[in-house]
């Protein structure tokens, strides 16, 4: 038997000074987060602790990181009428620099045979 992998959802956001609050959209999208098995691993926030120590990071980015259960979870999540009904008050107040979904790595395929 097979168990599914957990996905997560790994957002960066523009939260310069002085941007508008995100509180409405934390209000509403948290419930419809947990709702389908997610939680928040990391939260963005405008004075966010990042070291740099590889590549580049552009000026005013923050990352927030939530897990699923798995990807299906994280997709039906992400495609529910409840969140691309809230989705606007974050995106309005704190434009997207990326969000994308990845699956946790599958550890049983990389032990020694």
């Amino acid at each position: 038997m097979t168990s599914q992998l957990p996905a997560y959802l790994v957002c960066s956001s523009f939260m310069p000074e002085g941007h508008g609050s995100i509180i409405p959209y934390g209000e509403a999208a948290h419930p419809i987060i947990e709702k389908f098995g997610g939680e928040l691993l990391v939260a963005g926030e405008t004075d966010q602790f990042m070291e740099l120590f590889e590549g580049e990071w552009k000026k005013h980015a923050k990352f927030t990181l939530f897990k699923f259960p798995s990807m299906e979870h994280l997709r039906n999540f992400w495609n529910s009428e409840e969140y691309q009904a809230a989705k606007h008050l974050r995106t309005e107040k704190t434009p997207p620099n990326f969000t994308f979904a990845v699956n946790a790595v599958d550890l049983s395929k990389w032990e020694p045979v």
